[in-house]
């Protein structure tokens, strides 16, 4: 079994369970998985009773909730217990190698061994028991390994202020809440389970989406939501500042990006060839209906969109959109000037030739950093497929005569006739540098001035011209880039 994955950050939250109710939950975030753990208070239903005498913090009369001095925090120490007769050793653990957390001293019961020692606290992480490590221990056998100690215990603990508040009451008390958290905002097929919120709940880091525009208007900046890869789990959170929302927000995508070679691996595996440049969550806008996410997966020549991650060989070669980097132009990145739905300063607007004309999609993204990489690796996509595919080829009519165009990015224009797909006749040629002017009819016309002799000529080009146009613009792209003139 592997060893478990070291937590690289925990703290408190708050999970969402219904449109307007909160649990506090314990996160913790690993190499490869976010998890959230319920506090107790989810779990058991609370005393109503005032707090009689000798409680602290409305914690029953025989459990112990010594104060804790702030010296101890994150510092390891070594408590000895002489266990009773009766009772063990006094307290209750939580945790373990399956919920992602260490083993935890949940509770202390007033006058027993541990309470005794007046040297252990509730949210104590217990490191080791007479030199057995439980670092990695599942919590059976944690719990094991203190029933088989003898009458003296050798305890190694350390304790973790979040753990300590973690296990105070949260929620409201004694009521059956569902684990599966709300979306932001109503998805078609999600729904919300009828289990009570007792078991942690995970989500693995590769290919999630972590959010903070997807939240509902947050006035005091919040709120962030987390999303499987596949798109059927979620957890909608809320921190205790915009700061620590935003301290989360980070460490999530930092942890998630740190997955992205192997996720281009294992995309390669399932489609030999394939060469992944950038894996990312984008948020199409729609010009009609609620925005869209989609996973963006940008190759050497194609800029590919899927409303999930692709987890088989025909899902991944079937996916929801295909935009030909060399027929795909970037039209803005940042605020935009000519459009409502181009009103977030974190937006980017791309345009396609195709055969049905011109197609514009408009995506947003969640941090300024996400827009400058997805404006530098669509430009830069779009020239080296450019240079890498070089030539296209488009049958067509000329002087009525059918014929053939090539355009390529060196030799620049070419009217062929062929044979048995051989080129027999050339026609006319013309490099790049002479084009003086391209237009076209949007219907199946491209006319394309030379100057000279020819002057402007004419072709019928049997179907929409815009994919052609946009690939000699590419193509002149390119070329302009190899002179330097492009940053």
């Amino acid at each position: 079994m592997a060893a478990a994955m070291k937590a690289q950050k925990t703290g408190l939250l708050e999970l969402r369970v219904t449109v307007d109710r909160w649990i506090r939950v314990l996160a913790t975030l690993t190499e490869d998985t976010f998890t959230v753990n319920p506090g107790e208070g989810a779990e058991e239903p609370a005393k109503p009773s005032p707090s009689p005498a000798g409680a602290v913090n409305g914690d029953p009369p025989n459990l112990s909730s010594s104060p804790v001095p702030e010296t101890i925090t994150n510092v390891k120490r070594t408590v000895r217990v002489t266990k009773q007769d009766v009772g063990g050793l006094g307290i209750s653990i939580k945790g373990g190698k399956e919920n992602k957390m260490p083993i935890l001293i949940s509770k202390i019961f007033k006058g027993l061994a541990a309470d005794q020692t007046e040297a252990l606290y509730v949210g104590d992480a217990i490191l080791s028991v007479n030199g057995f490590d439980l670092r990695e221990a599942t919590h059976d056998e944690a719990v094991q390994a203190l029933k088989k100690t003898g009458k003296e215990v050798i305890l190694e603990v350390k304790y973790i202020k979040e753990m300590s508040a973690f296990f105070k009451s949260s929620g409201s008390p004694g009521a059956s809440l569902p684990w599966d958290s709300p979306p932001s905002t109503p998805q078609r097929g999600t729904e919300v389970s009828p289990a009570e919120v007792k078991e942690p709940r995970s989500i693995p880091l590769k290919m999630c989406q972590v959010s903070r525009k997807q939240c509902p208007p947050d006035t005091e900046n919040r709120y962030f939501e987390v999303i499987s890869s596949n798109r059927k789990n979620l957890m909608f959170l809320r921190a205790k500042d915009p700061a620590m929302a935003q301290s989360w927000y980070n460490a999530i995508q930092a942890a998630a990006a740190t997955l992205l070679p192997q996720v281009k691996e294992e995309m390669k595996s399932m489609q030999p060839g394939m060469e992944v440049k950038y894996v990312g969550w984008l948020t199409e806008q729609m010009s009609q209906g609620p925005e869209k996410p989609v996973l963006a997966v940008l190759t050497d020549k194609d800029l590919l969109l899927f409303s999930s991650f692709p987890e088989s060989k025909e899902s991944l070669r079937n996916p929801a959109k295909c935009h030909t980097l060399i027929t795909t132009r970037l039209v803005h990145s940042g605020p935009g000037k000519s459009s409502p739905l181009m009103d977030s300063e974190l937006s980017f607007g791309l345009r396609s030739g195709t055969k049905q004309g011109v197609e514009t999609h408009v995506f947003r993204v969640d941090s300024a950093k996400e827009l400058s990489a997805w404006t530098h690796l669509l430009v830069e996509g779009c020239h080296n497929a450019a240079e890498l595919i070089k030539e296209v080829t488009a049958a067509c009519s000329w002087n009525g005569k059918e014929c053939m165009l090539g355009v390529h990015i060196d030799d620049g224009f070419t009217l062929f006739t062929e044979e048995m797909g051989v080129r027999k006749n050339i026609l006319l040629q013309q490099p790049f540098e002479r084009l003086r002017m391209s237009s076209d009819d949007g219907v199946r016309m491209m006319f394309l001035d030379f100057g000279g002799p020819e002057a402007e000529i004419q072709l019928d080009l049997h179907c929409c011209p815009k994919t052609l146009v946009f690939i000699i613009h590419s193509f002149l792209s390119a070329k302009v880039k190899r002179l330097g003139l492009l940053a």
